[in-house]
């Protein structure tokens, strides 16, 4: 897919970021969750699947830093069937007050995906076009370069267009709703990982995760599949 090519989903952007209203940010400070998901199944079939992940950030008047981990690791009769590491880091500045600059840092190693590494710089525009007491909606629109290498040693650089869209609903006192989804196009390869999930909170520190993680890149080895889903149960434990 050509660059380009994306250029609708920026228009888009555009046009619901130009219907916000002015709103304050979140609360300053540190926030940030720890999750942690397994499957062990004994018997007729020995397998264990690991799924953690970790989000934290810390809010100030001016600045927003947010790191993110996560580790996806299965095993079916002592082989490893999925293997997934992903590190993100964002900093966003609040030049306005719903509207923001921010950089990006990705890698994500995943070892079944036909890629040794997929790795992306990227700096832009975002801003928070629904902020009420129930949902909240943010839209980022930018570009950057991506550095990809296969697992056949060939490497592959290129500019991209990103955006991105983080959405929260809030259903209840106890459950809300979230969609993330993120789009990174290049000339040869354009990258879609959507997180879908729905969280219902035990007390004011643990919560239950049910998500559904999609990730596909149009351009993979002949020997692999596209698209690879990701549904996982876990526990949540707040930090703050």
């Amino acid at each position: 897919m050509k660059a380009h090519s994306i250029s609708p989903l920026c228009v888009i952007l555009l046009l619901l970021a130009g219907a916000a209203q002015a709103g304050d940010w979140g609360d300053e400070g540190w926030s940030g969750f720890g999750e942690l998901g397994a499957v062990v199944t004994r018997g007729n079939t020995d397998a264990e699947t690991i799924n953690a992940k970790t989000r934290v950030r810390y809010e100030e008047e001016l600045w927003r830093h947010t790191l993110q981990l996560e580790a996806l690791k299965r095993a079916e009769e002592g082989a490893t069937t999925a293997e997934r590491y992903l590190g993100n880091f964002k900093s966003d500045w609040k030049f306005r007050p719903r509207e923001y600059l921010f950089g990006a840092l990705r890698y994500e190693n995943d070892r079944f995906s036909g890629y040794e590494y997929q790795a992306s710089a990227a700096v832009g525009y975002g801003r928070r076009v629904i902020d009420t007491e129930r949902t909240r909606l943010e839209l980022e629109a930018g570009v950057g370069v991506r550095q990809s290498k296969v697992r056949d040693g060939e490497r592959d650089d290129d500019t991209i267009l990103r955006g991105a869209m983080f959405f929260e609903r809030r259903l209840s006192e106890t459950a809300r709703f979230g969609q993330d989804l993120l789009v990174q196009a290049g000339q040869d390869n354009t990258e879609v990982e959507s997180v879908t999930s729905l969280t219902a909170a035990i007390n004011d520190r643990l919560a239950m995760r049910l998500s559904l993680t999609a990730k596909h890149n149009t351009d993979v080895p002949e020997d692999r599949e596209k698209t690879d889903t990701i549904t996982a149960v876990s526990l949540v434990y707040n930090f703050w």
